[in-house]
């Protein structure tokens, strides 16, 4: 696939290195031509590096911070779900009970929404025809590990899930510098043009149950990279010497663009989810050696930097929808699993008594399948709906940078 910014590096290199081959003999050639516009002081101080930059990267990251109320499922929709179940069946238009209905009498279509509300419960009946109901369980267990009060508990996102950053492919760059003093010790040098780093993130953490979450080792989003980056140092000895130590300072504005999730991260979500991450700035130190003993004017270098970066990363899943077996329940409190489990009974129950399968795909998927049509009734978009969350995260970066360059 074309890629214009590597074309573009491919271009200036494949430049660079024909004007420092041609032969002085053969006229005059471009290095000579452009120094017909400066003068010669002016251009032994001036330089270019043609380098290849990696990077090791250390992560401290937060836990994601849910930018919504009322959480993901919260027991009042379950609720009200139910009631409206219940009463498009005949049951009690104040109170959702089922008592005067018999099934019996209904249609096929309705004996599963009886089954259903029967199954899914609330607060007043927790004991229903299918034996201890879903959402009198998952209230409870709301309560038991969170504190909430009775009908005013709601699932958001898991405790205890972070991002771990990989480290960045390899890249090349080419820089110009300046030399600010005639003895070449003072230096500024500018990065101008560069292919761009890829890097992925990586889920880390401990769920609440202790063990790690599903999310450990996956490769949740892929991104792309800009390092724009300038660097003041100071080079030891003199302009002749063989080898010379640097000591520099260099200040990095990282450019994040093309960010991506991965499948598995979407499905652990519950729904397509978006990323942007935050540009960061940074600064920090850099030390090296430079050789001018290759040739007139050429010198190859290596030097080592350490930038820390500060950035903050906004996640937003779209057409959200939780299902039965779904990798992120096992990431909750064990009471809330508890509470699944007897969901995933109850369904079964309701099965037998029935005498029919009343839930095709399992309690959980039926469950949040009635909750996103109930939503829809009320406004919604016929899915859980939309949740945005933010995760800061401290990327420690140490970057090594082998370069080969001469002055213009």
């Amino acid at each position: 696939m074309f890629n214009p910014v590597r074309s573009r590096f491919s271009l200036a290199v494949g430049v660079l290195l024909a004007v420092a081959a041609m032969p002085t003999a053969a006229g005059p050639s471009l290095e000579d031509t452009l120094a017909l516009s400066m003068s010669k002081g002016l251009r032994d101080r001036m330089f270019w590096n043609l380098s290849v930059v990696s990077t090791k990267t250390k992560t401290k990251s937060e836990e994601p911070r849910d930018m919504f109320q009322g959480g993901v499922v919260s027991i009042a929709d379950l609720e009200a779900m139910r009631k409206d179940l219940a009463v498009s069946v005949g049951g009690n238009p104040s109170t959702g009970s089922l008592a005067s209905v018999n099934p019996a009498t209904l249609s096929a279509a309705d004996k599963i929404k009886y089954w259903k509300a029967q199954a899914y419960g609330n607060t007043d009946t927790p004991f229903g025809a299918a034996g201890v109901t879903g959402i009198w369980a998952l209230d409870l267990s709301l309560n038991k590990a969170y504190g909430y009060p009775t009908d005013q508990g709601y699932l958001g996102t898991p405790k205890g899930i972070l991002a771990k950053a990989g480290d960045p492919s390899a890249t090349a760059a080419l820089s110009v510098g300046y030399y600010l003093n005639d003895d070449q010790n003072w230096a500024v040098e500018a990065l101008v043009l560069g292919a761009p780093l890829r890097a992925k993130v990586y889920g880390a953490g401990v769920n609440e149950v202790g063990a790690d979450n599903q999310l450990v080792g996956k490769e949740l989003i892929n991104t792309k990279m800009l390092p724009p980056m300038v660097k003041l140092g100071y080079y030891f000895g003199g302009r002749n010497w063989v080898v010379r130590p640097y000591l520099g300072v260099a200040a990095m504005y990282a450019i994040f663009f093309d960010t991506k999730t991965t499948g598995y991260f979407d499905d652990y979500q519950g729904g397509k989810t978006s990323v942007s991450i935050k540009n960061s700035f940074g600064v920090g130190p850099f030390v090296g050696l430079e050789s001018g003993s290759v040739g007139s004017g050429w010198r190859v270098g290596f030097s080592v930097g350490k930038i820390k970066l500060k950035t903050e990363a906004t996640l937003v899943t779209r057409n959200t929808m939780i299902r039965t077996g779904s990798a992120v329940l096992s990431d909750y409190n064990q009471d809330i699993q508890n509470a699944v489990d007897i969901g995933e009974d109850a369904a079964r129950v309701a099965n037998l008594n029935a005498g029919f399968t009343v839930f095709q795909n399992g309690f959980t998927t039926e469950l949040i399948k009635d909750l996103a049509a109930y939503k829809k009734t009320q406004g919604g978009d016929g899915s859980l709906g939309t949740f945005v969350r933010k995760q800061k995260t401290e990327l420690s970066n140490t970057i090594f940078m082998l370069n080969v360059g001469r002055s213009f």
